[in-house]
């Protein structure tokens, strides 16, 4: 495995933006500024760092980041390995987040934190110099709307994604006295990035026609139509990932100002194709837009999908794989290992009327997880839906390597999002509409008969269903948000990551950290999963 670390992520936060240490106050001016005009020196390179931003806020994400561990943490992928936190975050019982600057894992949250705030800053000096120094770009601003729609969308995004996974973070705006700013909690991290996003929907919204150079996104035109599609997009992704628990997911929302018709009304008005920059290739083989999160949490050799999902597609199948009284695996000899389709078939197999539980996850008959360190990370399945060459399926989506569409944010999780939202604002038979479309995903990968239910928690069922299988290893933390907002996750996962430790100690703030079976509140750490207890061996 070759490893990346602060080579891409040259800033921390307290660099990036100028933070000062503990309860100390800038006595001098603001030296941001003249720091820009050095930067920036003419409005097209301020044209060329908003375009570049698109690239820092995608390897923000697609570095090895916090989504690898929550993954696991989540019950989507289950994995042992020490690396990326994936031992630690799939202990049972859960124990706390390990927020140690010394820790060898702290990069899964020290890099995300640090490289959307890295983000934040670079669109920041463009927004000043626009907004503050009425900067022109282009022949009489005829540049202006396109570069601040732009900025405004990538902040929105990049607050929004800290707002998901961490308890709190501060928000920079452009004029921001950054001497002056103060943790803030998520619901107002992601609320600030929506606005952010709306901002960006009216721009282009009102703005004539543009477009940003062909190599701003390989594989998109960043036009009007884009900008205002993703806004609308990770607008609905932010709200209904948000919740920390069940109780705010159900009752419309309740952390927010907005509720489940926003979330309607923005999927409504989202992306119509697939968010998917084109990848070329792995960052250690040439390329500029990878994705390493993908890499490792399907590699053959690393991830495995859970028995969760597995048993979603086959309901004989296991919830949690067979283990002894001490956790330890048991054998196919052993008389409990109960075999979900009898002893006489390769263990752990499974059938479904799914077609994708062929052509999107390879079986394997054996284990090469360590025993010692639990039998419950064991799975005889992998997801194999984006290997190259590919072992299961002909369609040609090459993402483990990072070559074609690097799938981030599908036009049909929005379908999903906007079925969602019908059904919780009362519209049941339009979310059924949409799980019986014959053009979409279900129909046509899944090849499964229509949904003939009208019973709201059984379409809730499905619409989770289908997010779980279609949308494996598509979107930044969308399976461990998805878990939190039902009370899925585990009794003792973090429901949200601190501020990192080097942040914290940097700003000489005391640590903390979230996370533990004997912790678990219900605020910051999980107090529920259910429907995993029966199955503990502890």
């Amino acid at each position: 495995m070759k490893r990346i670390y602060k080579n891409i992520i040259v800033v921390t936060v307290v660099l990036a933006l100028g933070f000062v240490t503990g309860c100390e106050k800038l006595e001098v001016e603001n030296l941001n500024q003249p720091d820009i005009a050095t930067v920036l020196g003419s409005p097209e390179d301020v044209k060329t760092a908003v375009q570049s931003a698109y690239l820092s806020m995608w390897e923000s994400m697609k570095l090895y980041t916090v989504n690898m561990p929550a993954s696991v943490a989540a019950n989507h992928t289950t994995a042992s390995w020490g690396n990326f936190a994936w031992l630690d975050s799939g202990q049972e019982p859960r124990t706390p987040w390990n927020n140690d600057p010394s820790y060898g894992d702290s990069d899964m949250t020290e890099t995300p934190y640090q490289s959307f705030y890295a983000t934040i800053s670079q669109v920041n000096d463009a927004l000043f110099l626009i907004n503050v120094e009425d900067m022109q770009i282009g022949p009489d601003g005829r540049d202006n709307d396109m570069v601040l729609a732009s900025a405004y969308l990538i902040r929105g995004i990049s607050l929004g994604q800290l707002g998901v996974a961490f308890d709190q973070a501060m928000i920079p705006y452009e004029d921001s006295d950054l001497a002056l700013l103060e943790f803030q909690p998520w619901d107002e991290i992601i609320e600030a990035g929506i606005e952010d996003l709306q901002t960006a929907i009216n721009i282009a919204s009102g703005a004539d026609a543009f477009s940003m150079p062909s190599a701003t996104l390989p594989g998109h035109t960043v036009n009007n139509s884009f900008v205002i599609e993703l806004a609308n997009s990770y607008a609905a992704r932010f709200l209904a990932h948000g919740s920390r628990t069940k109780a705010q997911n159900d009752n419309d929302i309740s952390w927010s100002s907005y509720g489940w018709s926003d979330v309607l009304a923005f999927a409504e008005n989202g992306l119509t194709s697939d968010f998917a920059p084109t990848g070329d290739g792995l960052p250690w083989e040439g390329g500029t837009w990878w994705d390493l999160n993908i890499k490792y949490l399907r590699n053959p050799g690393w991830g495995r999908i859970h028995t969760r999902v597995i048993k979603l597609m086959d309901p004989l199948h296991w919830t949690r794989y067979p283990t002894d009284d001490l956790g330890g695996p048991l054998s196919v000899d052993d008389p409990g290992f109960n075999n979900p389709h009898g002893p006489d078939e390769e263990p752990g197999i499974a059938y479904s009327d799914d077609a994708r539980l062929l052509t999107d996850f390879q079986y394997l008959p054996s284990n090469n997880f360590a025993p010692d360190r639990g039998g419950w990370f064991y799975s005889h399945y992998r997801h194999s839906r984006y290997d190259f060459p590919a072992s299961t399926n002909d369609d040609g989506l090459f993402m483990g390597e990072s070559l074609g569409p690097l799938r981030e944010f599908r036009a049909y999780d929005l379908k999903l999002l906007q079925a969602e939202a019908m059904v919780r604002t009362g519209n049941v038979a339009g979310a059924v509409a949409i799980l019986n479309n014959p053009d979409n995903e279900r129909k046509v990968r899944g090849q499964l008969p229509d949904v003939d239910t009208t019973d709201p928690d059984e379409v809730l069922d499905i619409i989770f269903y289908e997010r779980d299988i279609e949308l494996a290893n598509n979107g930044w933390m969308i399976h461990f948000g998805d878990m939190r907002r039902r009370d899925f996750l585990q009794q003792g996962t973090p429901l949200h990551y601190p501020v990192p430790g080097s942040e914290l100690e940097a700003l000489e703030l005391p640590i903390y950290t979230f996370g533990g079976f004997n912790n678990a509140d219900g605020v910051n750490t999980s107090d529920g999963g259910d429907w995993i207890k029966p199955y503990y061996h502890f």
